[in-house]
């Protein structure tokens, strides 16, 4: 991101928001704009407060800078996020969508600071839900947090972000974005709260962040209703810690495009679904992934949550019967330094013959909570047929990958029967 500094406007200078249900868009919009006309420029969201908001629609060259102790709190009014025409996902889906923070086709833009972005999800939910586990609400899709399509030196830095109601960072065709030191903390038993989705994004670099939400961590995408941006490919994750009921690092399902050349090190993923997971279902390939140096520890939520409580998931079938996977791969990933406590096993799998190719593991260490003769149900929806593969055991189940290559790999179940590659 280049320096911006060409003025600096504190929305407290001409308003004044000591009543908390005052709305505070229109200050923040006012003065992105300006900064925006004067060829960039900062705009400061002093602490302490809460600030109610709609939509705010970040413009090139400046940057929303959130004080620490200062939040901004979606009003929860939908109609007045700013909203972009559908299809959303797949092509058929024509349903618009909106964003709370909205950019597109902007560069050079940034959201800093040590403040809190809140977005009430609640407004979005059934009321008097109780102990409910996988939480039911008014619609899908519901608003993102951040929505940003088309952008260039795109950096999210240091920021809480909290409640969120969907997706919670979306990054669609954006190139070159850096995302670091953000704590996203929504409310686990809330489905589609993603904490980071990558849709046909290239050169992305995540690091230092904490992510505990419902659904998948950080998940490449490529969505259908995107194809004009291309494939996603040059993703760097490092130092993270990742808890949620879904999938720690997800590939898909949306895999409308390829994958490739990303790189994920020193994480730590505690209380998951699933920890790592490919999950190609679309006519899109995936080549040339590695995962170093990574700690998870999976555990098993409702049937609600895809997923049986695999470290590593992968896995290539078709969407539906009219989707067409035989041209398609995942290709030469490598997972090297893995330490893994689950309640299930390595599962990989592939409807198309030899689809799944040049898989190494090295130093690999799985310590299951179930002897190796447990019988178990691996879960492969979304997808056509039957939606699970059934096996007599817990602890590597590869038998169709082509080329799956293991070195001191080993893998004990909780009645200390040990077996190593």
């Amino acid at each position: 991101m280049e320096e911006i500094g060409l003025i600096e406007i504190n929305i407290l200078d001409n308003h004044d928001f000591d009543d908390i249900s005052i709305n505070a868009t229109e200050a923040i919009q006012s003065a992105i704009d300006k900064c925006n006309g004067a060829d960039g420029g900062i705009v400061t969201v002093p602490g302490e407060g809460v600030y109610i908001i709609d939509g705010i629609e970040l413009k090139s060259n400046v940057t929303l800078n959130v004080e620490s102790g200062a939040t901004l709190r979606g009003s929860g009014n939908e109609e007045r996020y700013i909203r972009r025409p559908g299809p959303f996902e797949l092509i058929r889906n024509n349903t618009p969508i909106s964003g709370l923070i909205f950019a597109n086709g902007a560069n050079n833009i940034a959201v800093t600071g040590d403040g809190t972005i809140d977005g009430n999800f609640e407004k979005f939910i059934f009321p008097d839900q109780g102990s409910e586990q996988h939480l039911k609400f008014y619609k899908y899709p519901r608003p993102m947090m951040f929505y940003f399509e088309n952008c260039r030196d795109v950096k999210i830095s240091n920021l809480h972000i909290i409640n969120s109601p969907f997706w919670t960072i979306h990054l669609v065709g954006c190139f070159k974005t850096e995302i670091d030191s953000i704590f996203i903390n929504n409310e686990m038993r809330m489905p589609n709260t993603d904490g980071i989705d990558i849709d046909r994004g290239r050169e992305t670099h995540i690091h230092d962040c904490t992510i505990v939400t419902g659904d998948d961590g950080i998940c490449p995408k490529c969505t259908e209703e995107t194809a004009k941006y291309g494939d996603c490919n040059n993703i760097k994750v490092e130092r993270c810690n990742i808890k949620t009921r879904s999938s720690a690092i997800k590939f898909g399902s949306s895999s409308f495009g390829n994958f490739e050349d990303c790189y994920f090190t020193d994480l730590k993923i505690e209380d998951t679904n699933r920890g790592i997971a490919f999950q190609i279902r679309d006519p899109g390939s995936v080549r040339n992934i590695t995962f170093e140096n990574i700690t998870i520890k999976n555990k098993t939520y409702t049937k609600d949550w895809w997923g049986s409580g695999e470290p590593i998931y992968i896995t290539l079938v078709q969407r539906d019967e009219k989707t067409d996977m035989k041209n398609q791969v995942i290709d030469n990933i490598s997972f090297l330094n893995i330490n893994c406590e689950s309640d299930n096993g390595i599962f990989i799998y592939s409807s198309v013959e030899g689809a799944v190719r040049d898989i190494y593991l090295r130093d690999v260490n799985l310590k299951l909570n179930k002897p190796f003769k447990t019988a178990t149900e691996f879960d492969l929806r979304p997808n056509y047929g039957s939606g699970v593969v059934t096996s007599s055991h817990i602890g590597l189940n590869t038998e169709t990958t082509a080329n799956l290559v293991l070195t001191n790999v080993q893998i004990e179940d909780s009645e200390n029967e040990i077996i190593s590659y």
